[in-house]
């Protein structure tokens, strides 16, 4: 493979000649330009991704700053991985995946060595430390959360309390009047997870407004645990007759519950729930409910940083992705009480 060396010996000129008339860092003529790109094309030279740096500012490259937290879910946090991958190859970009405590740790580090042209930050918390980093630094960033203290970065989300408010309402509309919310783990809240209080905020409007009693129980990444817990749910609160659940891990195990102790959906009990596109109906039977879309919302968040990277005066932006409630006939009426 050609280098920049075998072009400038190629011209008869010094490599600085060569690179100077490739980056544009010095003033080189028109017709030196001309002949160096003649011979990129003649020797099919390909700058490194270093000299294209050089050459453009730019390393096409993003960061992904992905915790995968103790209360992710594998499967579903996989998705958004894949979709903002998918989303940066269609503009030409790489990514450089970041997990575990680097994703908290080394935002400072990414931004000052510019190894990266931008930031797409998952799991957002209240009072990110990342979201923070990146205000301080100028860096071009976009969140996929709705953080309450940050308003001056690019920030996309799924509408999660819309959701909860309308999943609660499918219940009350069929006339349930107690309902059991199997929310987030209870680690969600613990960090401060953006996703999780708006949820639990909708629902918790909505059963005020249409007089619905709501009894919660945090879900589980464990498919047992998860179990048991519905279980002890409806033994202690025999009045619920439906169920809401926001993560999307529990929909299966609430069914399995629910079938290994005799009741029929939506015989029994009314369910309405959360599920993730491509994967949701892999967990579980289709469920009334809502899609939290990865696909639609890491095509919004990178083309917001796409965007942000073309014109950095741009004022930040805040996208809410209204939910659609899908009818899969997991709801019905309450059964009369004997």
């Amino acid at each position: 493979m050609p280098n920049i060396g075998d072009v400038a010996r190629h011209l008869g000129v010094s490599r600085s000649t060569v690179s100077y008339a490739l980056s544009g860092k010095r003033s080189i003529s028109s017709e030196m330009k001309a002949r160096v790109q003649a011979a990129v094309r003649e020797l099919e030279f390909y700058p490194s991704a270093s000299g294209r740096a050089l050459a453009t500012a730019r390393t096409n490259t993003l960061a992904l700053l992905a915790p995968m937290a103790e209360n992710a879910t594998p499967e579903v946090a996989l998705q958004f991985v894949s979709g903002v991958v998918q989303s940066a190859r269609s503009f030409g970009y790489d990514i450089l995946l970041v997990t575990g405590e680097e994703a908290f740790t080394s935002v400072d580090r990414l931004d000052r060595a510019r190894q990266v042209d931008g930031f797409v930050i998952l799991d957002v918390e209240d009072s990110d430390p990342r979201a923070l980093a990146l205000q301080e630094n100028g860096a071009a960033c976009v969140l996929v959360g709705m953080p309450e203290g940050v308003t001056d970065l690019d920030r996309v989300d799924l509408d999660w309390r819309e959701a909860g408010t309308s999943l609660l309402e499918a219940l009350a509309g069929a006339g349930h009047r107690h309902v059991g919310l199997v929310g987030a783990p209870s680690v969600a809240y613990d960090l401060g997870m953006t996703y999780a209080a708006r949820f639990r905020d909708g629902v918790a409007a909505a059963a005020q407004r249409m007089q619905v009693r709501v009894t919660e129980v945090p879900a589980h990444n464990d498919f047992f645990e998860t179990i048991a817990t519905i279980r002890a749910l409806l033994e202690t609160e025999a009045g619920i007759t439906g169920l809401v659940i926001q993560h999307e891990a529990a929909v299966a195990p609430v069914f399995s519950a629910l079938k290994t102790a005799g009741y029929e959906v939506p015989r029994d009990y009314s369910v309405v729930g959360m599920s993730i596109d491509k994967l949701g109906f892999q967990f579980a039977p289709p469920t009334s409910g809502i899609v939290n879309s990865s696909t639609e919302i890491t095509r919004q968040a990178v083309s917001l940083l796409i965007e942000r990277l073309e014109d950095p005066a741009l004022e930040a932006r805040s996208i809410l992705i209204s939910p659609e409630y899908r009818d899969l006939a997991t709801v019905a009426p309450p059964r009369p009480t004997a």
